[in-house]
């Protein structure tokens, strides 16, 4: 069955549209075409974002950046703000697919999809980033995390669309770092995909934030291990009990890229890099 490709003009024009029919929102579509290919969707419509989201892709604030939904993967990779305050960010966007993927995937589909495997979605967790949602009723805003619901399922309602995502800059020298784990090479969908950002005072860990993808329904954050790290001095010797911890908070399942128990192995051998890096 075929459908419209409409391009609403404005915000008004696109919530009238959203009330008439079965639609689907529109930014990069290289998750979205693929799977009216597969058959996996049918819509009536499909209602581009392009016009109704202005202003600039990235806000450098005082506290704060914000990124617009319409924003690419490609230029959080190339941004020197983003590479600046969010190397995690920056790192897990460069490693979506090729070039020309990057400069067309965007980092609110990206979200929307809400699949257990994006790159982008561990720095995002890791981050504590927050999402801007607007409707004819007004707005609200949401961390990542609740925002998020299980594989494709997220908290966007009928005739809302996520209009910006905002991340709280870093105070303090923090360390960033993001590792993914495919059958090939970047181009591939990770088997296991990690990130951390960490800052220390006097030898010991002050704050953490760990993050892991394609573990479980959605991104893990192992609260139990942030919590038994949280003060530690960072040696070898916090690993064993850390790695216990993070058995008990990821459920992973086997597929053709991997079976259940090696990524189990690979999340909980990746915890060795908050030592090592």
């Amino acid at each position: 069955m075929g459908f419209e490709l409409l391009v609403p003009e404005n915000k008004d024009e696109l919530f009238t549209l959203m009330a008439e029919s079965n639609y689907y929102l529109l930014a990069g579509g290289t998750d979205l075409f693929v799977k009216i290919e597969k058959d996996l969707i049918n819509p009536d419509r499909i209602l581009d974002l392009t016009n109704v989201i202005e202003g600039p892709k990235l806000e450098d604030k005082a506290d704060k950046v914000r990124i617009s939904a319409t924003a690419t993967h490609g230029e959080l990779a190339g941004s020197p703000l983003i590479n600046r305050e969010f190397p995690l960010l920056a790192e897990s966007a460069e490693s979506v697919g090729g070039v020309q993927l990057r400069n067309m995937a965007t980092v609110g589909g990206n979200i929307c999809n809400a699949s257990p495997s994006a790159d982008t979605l561990i720095a995002l967790y890791a981050l504590d980033a927050s999402l801007k949602l607007e409707s004819r009723n007004g707005s609200r805003t949401l961390p990542i995390d609740e925002f998020i619901k299980s594989p494709g399922e997220t908290d966007l309602g009928r005739g809302e669309f996520l209009k910006s995502i905002t991340i709280p800059k870093l105070s303090g020298n923090y360390r960033h770092f993001f590792n993914k784990v495919g059958r090939r090479n970047a181009l591939d969908i990770s088997v296991c995909s990690m990130g951390f950002v960490l800052k220390e005072t006097d030898g010991k860990i002050e704050d953490i934030r760990i993050s892991f993808g394609a573990v479980a329904p959605k991104i893990v954050r192992p609260d139990s291990v942030e919590n038994y790290l949280k003060g530690k001095k960072l040696t070898r010797k916090v690993l064993p009990e850390a790695k216990d911890l993070l058995k008990n908070e990821i459920s992973p399942i086997s597929d053709i890229r991997g079976s259940a128990e090696y990524r189990k192995q690979v999340a909980v051998r990746s915890l060795e890099e908050v030592v090592n890096s």
